[in-house]
């Protein structure tokens, strides 16, 4: 599988599709550089953010409605 993606985001798309689809059997090997300290940040937080969308189906937003509106409104929603 290929995951075409900006380059500051290719580590967070790898994990969030070996998180989605790695219990599919689908097999997702990264080639890129070992992430900085901020960028871990963001993959511990997506993996977070993953696991609960999993498990409870929510992508936890109820957790900071002020945040989640902020974003909506911002997207158009």
């Amino acid at each position: 599988m290929w995951i075409a993606t900006d380059p500051d985001h290719t580590a967070r798309a790898v994990l969030n599709v070996q998180i989605a689809l790695g219990p599919r059997g689908i097999q997702v090997v990264p080639h890129l550089p070992p992430p900085g300290p901020i960028e871990r940040r963001k993959l511990l937080r997506d993996d977070l953010r993953l696991q609960l969308w999993l498990a409870t189906g929510s992508t936890g937003a109820w957790l900071a409605p002020e945040r989640a509106a902020r974003k909506g409104a911002t997207c158009g929603f």
